[in-house]
C-alpha cells in the first residue's frame, strides 16, 4: 500500500460587522470527489467541504485587501457563534503505471486543526492522505538482462553518438540547427 501525504491551509476573514473571531467551536474538513480515467493516468476532482462554528467577540480589526485570505460575507449568526460552510478545489491525478490495475486510490481526510490568528481571521489545516495499492513487481533473471541491455542502449554517449551520424549524413540539405522557437528552415547544401 502506498501513502502520499500533503497539506493543505486556508485562511478566511470575516467582516468588521461581526466583531473578532474569539474561538472556533467545530470544523469539520470532508473530502468530496469523482475519480476518472485517462489513457495515462487517474484523475480525482471536488473539493475539500468545511464546516465551521465561530464565536466572535466585540472588537474592530483593519480590512486586509490581500489574497491571503477567504472573505466570507455571508454567515448564520446565532447569538455571538457564526456558521460558514465553504468549498476549496481539490485536483490530483496519478499516473496509471504507479497503480495495481484494479485498484483505485481513495483520498481521506485527517489531523485537522484550527486556529484564530492575529489578523482577525482564522486558519484551518489539514493533511491529505491519499492511498492505492502500488503495482506488484516480479522480476525475472531474463527481464533483468533485457533491462540492462536497454539502459546501454540508451546511456546519452549511445544517444551523442547516434545524432552524430544523422549530422554526419549528406541528404542534400544543410546541417544547421535552429532554436525550437524558430520556424525550421531548409537550405540547399550548396547555397551555403
Amino acid at each position: 500500500m502506498e501513502v502520499k501525504v500533503w497539506d493543505v491551509k486556508e485562511q478566511f476573514l470575516f467582516p468588521a460587522s461581526f466583531g473578532i473571531p474569539k474561538e472556533i467551536k467545530t470544523v469539520e474538513v470532508t473530502p468530496q470527489y469523482e475519480q476518472s480515467e485517462t489513457e495515462d493516468s487517474i484523475q480525482i476532482m471536488g473539493i475539500y467541504h468545511i464546516t465551521c462554528h465561530v464565536e466572535f467577540e466585540e472588537g474592530e480589526h483593519e480590512h486586509h485587501a490581500t489574497s491571503e485570505f477567504t472573505q466570507i460575507e455571508d454567515l448564520d449568526v446565532q447569538g455571538e457563534v457564526g456558521y460558514f460552510e465553504y468549498a476549496v478545489p481539490m485536483s490530483v491525478e496519478i499516473s496509471k503505471d504507479k497503480i495495481q490495475q484494479g485498484f483505485s486510490p481513495s483520498l481521506d481526510v485527517r489531523r485537522v486543526h484550527s486556529k484564530t490568528t492575529d489578523h482577525a481571521a482564522i486558519e484551518i489545516a489539514w493533511s491529505v492522505y491519499c492511498e492505492y495499492e502500488a503495482p506488484m513487481v516480479v522480476e525475472k533473471e531474463s527481464e533483468r538482462e533485457e533491462s540492462d541491455e536497454v539502459e546501454m542502449l540508451e546511456s546519452p554517449n549511445s544517444v551523442e553518438s547516434e545524432l552524430q551520424f544523422i549530422f554526419d549524413l549528406d541528404d542534400g540539405m544543410s546541417k544547421l540547427t535552429f532554436p525550437s522557437n524558430y520556424v525550421l528552415v531548409k537550405q540547399e547544401a550548396d547555397e551555403q
